[in-house]
Formats: C-alpha cells, structure tokens, sequence
C-alpha cells in the first residue's frame, strides 16, 4: 500500500463531473507528477487530498488510514501540507511571521503560533528554530523581515514551500511551483525539490505545465484529460503514449 492512496474517486458539481474514478499514488520519498489540459481536474485532486471536498465515491488513504470526509485542518495535522497555483501569502505580513504562520497545526492554533499563548504547544523558542531554519533552507534568510508581498514571484513561491514545510508534512503537494519563474529560478527549484524529497523523506506530488520539468524531476507521472485518469506510468512511457499525445502533449512534444 502507497504512503498516500486516491481509490476510484469521483466528484460531482451538479450536473458537471469534475473528476471521475481518479485513482493514484504517492509513497514516501517518491516524486510523482500529475499533468494534464487545462480543465483536467488536477486543482480539484488537490482539493479533495487537502479536505476542501469530500468525494462522491471513493476513498483516499493516508498511511493506511482513510482522510477523505476530515476537514482541511485535520488532514494537515495528518501530515499533507500544499502549495497554490496562486500564491496565498498573508501579503503585509514578513517572510518569517508567513512561515510562523505554517507552524500553527502543530502550536496551538494560528494566534498560538505567532502570539505563543499558553496554548501553543512547543516553546516560542524551538518554533523560532524550526522557521529560522526554514527560511535558510529556502534562501530567504536575507529576506526575513520583509513583507511577503514585497519579495519577488521566485522568492514568493519559496516562501509558500518553507510555510508548507513548516507543518510538518509527511506528503507535499506543489501546484505548479515555478509557474511565473524565469529559466534559473526553475532549474533551481528542481534542484531544491529534489533535495528537500531526499532531506525531509518526503513523498511529493506536483502539479506542473513545464513539461521539460515535470519529465526531468518525476519517477512517475499521471495524466488526466476531462477529470479521468488516461495514463500513468514512467516519463518515457507517458510521453509515448498516444492518448497523452493527442490530449495534451501534441507530437511536437513527444
């Protein structure tokens, strides 16, 4: 059994099935990616792993466990912790206090964490360690007191990584995370992918239209065109396949 199990799910908006019988998995220390058109259902994948819907049918497991139906709040505590395709820093807020911010699940609530009420479960001392490291990891040591929206889109996208991190995940989900980066702000966010997979154990599942990324960082791959699953498998064999040619990838990428 994988770290991370989607089961046959389907999910309905109305009369609109946004994601049918999408089943897919994640274990630890794997890198997986999910690509598809624009319109595919990866965001509403997302949506269902992180609680912000519950499946029609189906089940989703976390280390054997089922999570589907918990609320977003409970699933992070359970160790799934995401980034968005747009960015959702608290804007006015620092680079440091975002990632404080992160901490929250696992220090009494989001006033715990940045206010270190009685409530918060760990010392202000060893949170402060925890998002100092953090913010190193992710080069934004230099940027600590300055407003999240102040930095730039690279730096940005690091910051939602290092306030995801923050919570201690088990399973990561990037949303397209070097959308808007140049060529080297891209190549090193692979590169610090890769490391922090290996660094954390992390599993990690990533969103991403930069097919020359996701090809090069990915041990596998799912394609869904029209909210199903129409290919999973290595990079080369999903390249290759003719469904996920004329879906999404056209011959000029295969």
């Amino acid at each position: 059994m994988a770290f991370l199990e989607l089961d046959a799910c389907t999910l309905s908006f109305g009369g609109l099935t946004a994601v049918r019988d999408v089943s897919l998995a994640v274990d630890a220390g794997e890198l997986v990616g999910v690509i598809g058109p624009n319109g595919a259902g990866k965001t509403t994948v997302f949506n269902l792993i992180t609680g912000v819907y519950a499946p029609d049918r189906g089940t989703i497991r976390l280390d054997g466990q089922r999570i589907d139906g918990l609320p977003p709040h409970r699933i992070t505590q359970r160790g799934i912790a995401r980034t968005f395709q747009g960015i959702r820093l608290f804007p006015n807020m620092s680079a440091y206090q975002n990632v404080v911010v992160g901490h929250s699940p696992r220090a009494g609530g989001l006033l715990g964490a940045v206010l270190d009420t009685p409530r918060a479960g760990d010392t202000r001392a060893r949170i402060a360690a925890e998002c100092e490291a953090l913010l190193t990891l992710l080069d934004l040591t230099d940027r600590r007191d300055d407003a999240a929206r102040t930095l730039s889109y690279g730096a940005q996208r690091r910051l939602e990584i290092a306030r995801a991190l923050a919570t201690g995940p088990k399973v990561l989900l990037l949303d397209e995370p070097a959308a808007g980066t140049t060529p080297h702000e891209k190549r090193e966010m692979m590169q610090r992918i890769r490391w922090l997979r290996d660094h954390f154990g992390l599993g990690i599942l990533i969103i991403e239209h930069d097919m020359r990324m996701i090809m090069e960082l990915c041990e596998r791959i799912t394609v869904l065109d029209h909210g199903e699953v129409i290919a999973c498998g290595a990079p080369a064999a999903v390249r290759a396949n003719p469904r996920v040619i004329e879906a999404y990838l056209g011959p000029e990428q295969s």
